[in-house]
């Protein structure tokens, strides 16, 4: 063993001895799960059963948890989904993307033609199966994002959803109807744009006398009925339409990031 890859022993050995120390030191600052002491069994929880509806005016607790109690929580979840996404592209922005060395020399080929060629599945059942999939999962997505306030919210299932219609597209390329492939760069811009209307949402109070994600405060009470209600519903659509435009753009980028830099032709 050389000196280099003693000296590369040595520092995983610190860093992992100094990991396990630090998670054993704040593991002991925590409760322990399940005891009946700890915030969550006392008092949030019954508070939160009880109250939700008078605090939020939501109709479902979970959603009232994730999108008022939890407001800055589920807001920095999505801004680390935001970071993963620009990690990915930074991390395989610099690899080429494998292509068959006997393709390339092919006097037909060019990189525009190569992602038609190029087809993970194939088959006229799976064809006619994914023009009826495809539809029926992007309105189900729309569904639930729009019917998140009123059940357990619906921003990263929507985007999720909305993700795997472009994906069930993207290994198709034999549709004719193709939604189409899209810049993982401008895709990254979309996903900041959708933390940027959660952000936008929770600010917008403030200039109204109210706390970050006040929705009672929104300046949109003469265009909603039902008063506080309405405008926290209002808020809470506005959120979700954050969150699954930033969840959708995320996933839409990591795909296009392998499927460039990666070929599926068997060889």
């Amino acid at each position: 063993m050389d000196k280099k890859t003693k000296r590369t022993a040595l520092g995983l050995i610190i860093v992992i001895a100094l990991t396990a120390l630090i998670g054993m030191k704040a593991g002991s600052w925590l409760p322990v799960i399940g005891a009946q002491e700890s915030p969550a069994n006392s008092y949030l929880s019954p508070y939160y059963i009880l109250s939700a509806k008078k605090d939020t005016h939501a109709n479902n607790i979970v959603t009232a948890v994730l999108a008022d109690y939890r407001g800055f929580d589920t807001l920095f979840e999505t801004c680390v989904l935001f970071l993963s996404g620009i990690a990915t592209l930074m991390v395989l922005s610099t690899k080429e993307r494998v292509i068959p060395r006997e393709k390339k020399h092919e006097p037909w080929y060019s990189k525009s033609q190569d992602r038609e060629y190029h087809a993970s599945y194939g088959g006229t059942i799976l064809q006619a199966s994914f023009r009826l999939i495809v539809p029926v999962v992007m309105i189900y997505g729309v569904y639930v994002l729009f019917h998140g306030e009123l059940s357990l919210g619906g921003g990263f299932q929507a985007g999720a959803l909305v993700a795997c219609a472009y994906l069930l597209d993207r290994i198709m390329p034999s549709f004719v109807t193709r939604i189409g492939a899209v810049r993982e760069e401008k895709m990254l811009i979309v996903a900041g744009l959708g933390v940027f209307v959660y952000a936008f949402t929770g600010i917008l109070p403030m200039f109204f006398g109210g706390n970050f994600l006040e929705y009672s405060k929104l300046p949109f009470a003469a265009f909603v009925a039902h008063g506080e209600a309405g405008l926290h519903t209002t808020g809470i659509l506005m959120i979700e339409i954050g969150v699954s435009i930033c969840v959708a753009a995320v996933i839409m980028t990591i795909l296009e990031v392998v499927l460039e830099r990666t070929d599926f032709e068997d060889e």
